[in-house]
């Protein structure tokens, strides 16, 4: 009976453009259809009367209706919030592209849902579409801390890399407002993290040689990827980096490839550390039979500078560069063999885009005849001139640039200027095309029968077979995982 008087006092309260009554009663019965055809009768004057509608709504969890209660009043600011405090997110983002005034407003809070239901990768991204990179840049070391300490290395690398492009995204905006101390502090941080990213994504494969039985790395890569983490070690070893890994390894394979010297020094150093119980019985015993091998490494594992042509021992006091012109070793990135590879600079006025341009022209050619024939008496001869000879025999080219090369205190790329650009095979050309405030790298492949490819998103280098291999199985790049269809030439373009 009461249930009955409560719908008539509605219907009645209706009539009598009593809203505000019919309202309350219908929102402690919990009577959504009640509260519906109330709300439907109502236009955009009846403020308060939307506004209750849509409250009771809210605690009712028709959220449709109160969405249609605030449509009705115009009120997109409320709207907004209803949508954040329902999870509405589709509809919330499809509002932005309307209203981009409230993206700040959408995108901080699902970010912010995202991050607490462990989608922080997702929620990284909503940071930056909110224009919150210092956020989005925390939510990315939370993931850093947390791949290291659960000995997940290769997703530490690549949190690390993405940690190291946001602090490059930082330093472009803070030169836009023209604070060159912000720059320069986020430039040390990207430098720091990239090479962190590296250590990391090295480390992956060597630790996992320690700990498993198979691996998918020949023996040559293995004994190059330890001496590159050798020669990057700080006197700060990164986090969750273990030193026994990285020796353990490079003394087993520099004795199986016949590097007896550097293995005694591998050995020696392992002596000096806490080793595990597992690898004490195989280390104690070869570290009494290296001392039978000769005390040298083999000739032939000996790194040489493609600038300098200098070569350089296996242990080098310098670390990851060449002991003469300093040159630092370029490294392949799956193989970690030496590149044949030579920095440049273009000349002071020439930009970056100008160089690229350049590098992209036809080579100049002498304007040669080809086949030449010359008549000296009885005798009769035929000569043929090269066209592309001067290219590389006259004038000022690369090549003569490396000729006249002396040394200095501290390395210095070679520098050329637009004649000889002009004059570089555009295929014999490595750009690493690093975003502002960065200038771009350039490298002269100095063999050019060895063919490279670059990722452009990471601005890794790689041997080109190598690189597509890895696309073929994991349909991405192995170090930043950028998905690409077809791997493209690393060339000036």
């Amino acid at each position: 009976k009461q249930w009955y008087q409560r719908r008539v006092a509605i219907t009645a309260g209706v009539a009598g453009s009593a809203f505000t009554e019919a309202i309350e009663i219908a929102g402690k019965q919990k009577w959504p259809d009640k509260l519906v055809e109330i709300m439907r009768q109502l236009d955009k004057s009846f403020v308060e009367e939307l506004r209750g509608c849509a409250l009771h709504f809210k605690e009712l969890g028709k959220y449709e209706f109160a969405a249609e209660s605030y449509q009705k009043l115009g009120e997109l600011s409320s709207l907004v919030e209803l949508y954040i405090e329902s999870h509405q997110w589709q509809e919330a983002f499809t509002l932005c592209e309307d209203h981009p005034e409230f993206k700040e407003s959408v995108y901080i809070p699902y970010a912010n849902f995202l991050a607490e239901n462990d989608k922080f990768d997702e929620a990284q991204e909503a940071y930056y579409i909110a224009g919150k990179p210092t956020e989005a840049v925390k939510v990315l070391e939370k993931l850093t801390h947390n791949a290291v300490a659960e000995r997940r290395f290769d997703d530490a690398s690549y949190y690390f890399w993405k940690l190291s492009m946001a602090y490059l995204k930082l330093a472009n905006q803070a030169q836009t407002r023209g604070s060159e101390e912000e720059v320069n502090q986020y430039l040390d941080k990207f430098q720091d993290y990239q090479h962190r990213a590296e250590m990391y994504y090295v480390y992956q494969t060597l630790h996992r040689y320690t700990e498993e039985p198979f691996t998918s790395h020949l023996p040559e890569a293995l004994f190059n990827m330890a001496r590159f983490l050798l020669h990057n070690l700080s006197q700060e070893i990164p986090y969750g980096v273990s030193k026994v890994s990285i020796l353990y390894a490079l003394a087993k394979q520099s004795k199986n490839m016949g590097a007896y010297k550097m293995a005694r020094h591998a050995f020696d150093k392992l002596q000096q550390l806490v080793i595990p119980r597992r690898f004490q019985q195989a280390i104690d015993l070869s570290s009494i039979t290296i001392r039978s091998k000769p005390f040298q490494d083999k000739e032939e594992l000996l790194p040489m500078c493609s600038k300098c042509s200098t070569t350089n021992p296996l242990l080098n006091q310098m670390g990851n560069q060449c002991i003469n012109c300093q040159q630092p070793f370029v490294h392949s990135f799956y193989a970690f063999e030496v590149l044949p590879l030579v920095e440049f600079i273009p000349e002071n006025g020439i930009s970056d885009l100008e160089a690229v341009k350049l590098i992209n022209q036809d080579p100049p050619t002498s304007g040669g005849k080809g086949w030449q024939e010359s008549n000296q008496g009885d005798v009769q001869t035929m000569s043929f001139e090269n066209p592309n000879a001067s290219r590389y025999e006259e004038g000022d080219t690369f090549e003569t640039r490396l000729q006249n090369w002396e040394s200095m205190t501290s390395y210095q790329p070679v520098e050329v200027g637009p004649e000889i650009l002009k004059k570089m095979p555009r295929s014999e050309v490595v750009v690493l095309k690093w975003g502002s405030p960065l200038r771009y790298q350039f490298y002269k492949n100095l063999m050019p029968d060895i063919i490279l490819d670059t990722c452009d998103s990471c601005n890794r280098i790689f041997y080109a077979d190598d690189l597509e291999l890895q696309y073929l199985q994991k349909q991405a790049c192995p170090f930043c995982r950028k998905s690409v269809a077809q791997p493209e030439a690393a060339v000036a373009e």
